[in-house]
């Protein structure tokens, strides 16, 4: 369905056909491998409004078979650029479609196959907003991964630990329950590191008496997971708690309004609005969310700038903050799938405080 969709969006901007490409360009590889199925990290994609091709080298072209169900293969014997020109001639195709995602130097390369070349802007990423049932399981699992992961880490003696030793004990537990792999950096910023919306680990050391944000995420089979916690560790200053409750109030009113239909603008204003009514609007400066999904960063937006309805089957986060410099921070975040009637919730990990 979702090649048979690419190929009317091909129809509809009036181009030949479309080259999709997986040049270790990870964003680019995950539109190459939403409509191929392929996970490889080089081969190209041809696809017109009634065939595809899929290019790739002898170390590849066995995975492409296997994975690339409904695309002719062809290998490449000299280079990729003679092969994507024999597959040009041999269709015909003078004006080319291409992802506007892929990088300078990839684009000066296609400069010399002898056609017109059309940037295509988010016309794959607009077919992957919508997830299937499939989408939604891998989803799911990943975010009951991560969940596991924060449980068991705040089982453990975390004070006097760096926030970097944190981070490892994070990850090693993420792929020993299945993930397929991490973010290659995580969030655990405490104290007042927590003011830093992205207060990547570091080496500082987490004491007692202060607030510990975690955003961590894992892959499962490719897909994403995002979830943010901030936990309290001792007694921790009243004003921290106040803002807590702020977000906690501002995060569950978001999570049970949520829905398809409405726009991202209405979905950021109920976060927004609510903490700019409790004193905090100047400290809450990011979007509500964001889509998830191959990319732990994707469509749809949650924030002021987006004025189109969510969709059906989109996957979003909801995760307002405070951040107040020489203070800290708290941001809770959790993963959605919208319907029609409301959504589905992700994450089962507690957003009341903890104080360990």
């Amino acid at each position: 369905m979702k090649l048979q969709e690419l190929q009317e969006m091909i129809r509809l901007k009036e181009v030949d056909a479309m080259l999709l490409a997986g040049l270790e360009n990870q964003k680019a590889s995950n539109n190459l491998r939403f409509i191929t199925g392929y996970t490889g990290s080089f081969g190209f994609a041809i696809v017109t409004p009634t065939k595809q091709f899929f290019i790739t080298d002898f170390r590849y072209k066995d995975q492409a078979r296997q994975q690339c169900i409904g695309f002719e293969i062809i290998d490449i014997k000299t280079n990729h650029l003679d092969a994507i020109k024999d597959v040009i001639l041999q269709e015909n195709i003078s004006v080319l479609g291409f992802d506007s995602l892929v990088r300078y130097q990839e684009y000066a390369d296609y400069q010399t196959l002898g056609v017109t070349l059309v940037s295509l802007s988010n016309v794959v990423e607009q077919l992957r907003i919508s997830k299937s049932q499939s989408e939604f399981d891998l989803i799911k699992k990943a975010c009951e991964i991560t969940d596991q992961a924060l449980e068991y880490t705040l089982s453990l003696p975390l004070i006097g630990m760096k926030e970097k030793e944190v981070e490892v004990i994070l990850k090693s537990k993420m792929l020993e329950l299945g993930a397929s792999g991490t973010w290659d950096r995580f969030i655990v910023a405490s104290g007042p590191r927590g003011a830093m919306p992205h207060g990547m680990a570091s080496d500082k050391v987490i004491t007692g008496n202060e607030l510990v944000t975690f955003d961590i995420g894992c892959s499962y089979e490719g897909y994403t997971s995002d979830l943010t916690r901030t936990v309290a560790f001792g007694t921790v200053d009243p004003k921290l708690l106040e803002m807590y409750e702020v977000v906690y109030q501002a995060q569950t009113k978001a999570v049970e309004a949520a829905k398809a239909g409405m726009t991202g603008q209405e979905l950021d204003s109920i976060c927004r609005d609510y903490i700019t009514a409790k004193g905090y609007g100047d400290y809450f400066k990011h979007g509500t969310g964001h889509g998830i999904g191959l990319d732990v960063h994707e469509g749809p937006r949650v924030s002021q700038a987006n004025t189109n309805p969510l969709e059906v089957g989109a996957c979003i986060t909801i995760e307002p903050g405070i951040y107040i410099s020489g203070l800290g921070g708290v941001r809770i975040e959790d993963d959605l799938y919208l319907t029609e009637e409301g959504c589905i919730v992700f994450n089962q990990f507690p957003k009341e405080l903890i104080t360990l």
